[in-house]
């Protein structure tokens, strides 16, 4: 596949399916070929904007194009397992939106299938290719050790999610709601540079409709790291994704700082020093990753199925810590 032009079949015309897009036509020698949805006024859209050569009413008939290289998932969670699996049994090269799925039973039927396959498999945990989280992870190992890290403060706001499509993100059963859609951005990412997690606890606060509009939860990691992780659907409209991050190390203070793009470092004795964050757009980097690896039939190292699974696992502690008001250990 080296030298060929790689077909790619996006499943999903929504926010995700729209992004995915813009970002494989700046790749070359990829095409973006076909695109399975239902509704037919975002058929007309996508079609209207990215000029697919194929438009699918069914993702399974898409899956079985034998033209297409490269099924990616942008649907619904409850639809992850059916259709990942069954592109995987097509040995199709999958890209997966997170979470890997929304229980460890679908998350355990996607390994099998992914480890059967002769496809490549990677579910898109982005925050592992975003360059202001790139440069904390540099920081991490060039000025600071990792394992002397005592205290990480991840937030993570946007406005309420009523964009998807049906508002499906609010459904507690379709998305599996706040911790499960949004934080397990921040949970990933925490496990990627900290490793194994100790026990775990969760509190939030819900709107009129019993639907968690902001939440904290505490992972106590195994190597002695503790993080605190907010995430909630406060910000106003228009306002948009809002995120910070802060760690504690034995003599310094880490911080991002999204406006000025920059990760600013404060040592006990008040210097500072500010380190430019740089680099391609996330999505892009994440994309363009796993087209090289399907490309020169390399190994998905950066974010591994297991890698996801276990972020899902997290996840769905902290979801019982909430419902039974109680440290979970893992």
């Amino acid at each position: 596949m080296k030298d060929k032009t790689i077909k790619v079949g996006i499943a999903g015309a929504g926010f995700m399916g729209g992004t995915h897009a813009e970002n494989y036509l700046m790749l070359p020698n990829v095409e973006l070929y076909a695109l399975a949805e239902q509704n037919q006024h975002k058929q007309k859209e996508f079609l209207n904007q990215y000029k697919v050569k194929k438009i699918y009413d069914d993702v399974f008939e898409m899956i079985n194009d034998e033209d297409i290289d490269v099924v990616d998932i942008c649907l619904p969670t409850p639809l992850h397992a059916k259709t990942a699996v069954a592109a995987l049994h097509k040995n199709k090269n999958v890209l997966l939106e997170k979470p890997v799925a929304l229980n460890l039973e679908d998350a355990l039927l996607i390994k099998e299938a992914a480890c059967q396959s002769s496809g490549k498999f990677m579910v898109a945990h982005v925050l592992r290719f975003w360059p202001e989280y790139l440069t904390v992870r540099q920081v991490i190992n060039g000025y600071v050790e990792g394992s002397k890290i005592r205290e990480v403060f991840a937030t993570r706001f946007n406005e309420l999610p009523l964009w998807s499509d049906g508002t499906w993100i609010m459904s507690e059963d379709k998305s599996g709601g706040i911790i499960v859609d949004l934080m397990i951005h921040d949970i990933d990412y925490i496990l990627w540079n900290w490793g194994e997690v100790k026990r775990v606890f969760c509190n939030s606060i819900s709107n009129g409709q019993n639907f968690p509009i902001q939440a904290l939860a505490i992972l106590e990691m195994k190597n002695g790291t503790v993080a605190y992780i907010e995430g909630g659907y406060l910000n106003p409209k228009g306002c948009g994704l809002s995120t910070q991050m802060k760690l504690y190390a034995e003599n310094t203070l880490i911080e991002t700082q999204p406006l000025k793009k920059t990760i600013k470092l404060t040592r006990t004795d008040n210097n500072t020093l500010e380190i430019p964050v740089s680099g391609n757009d996330g999505y892009f980097e994440e994309i363009n990753y796993f087209i090289d690896c399907v490309r020169n039939n390399r190994q998905v190292k950066v974010i591994t199925t297991d890698d996801a699974i276990e972020s899902l696992k997290v996840c769905l502690s902290l979801k019982k810590s909430l419902k039974e008001n109680r440290w979970i250990q893992l």
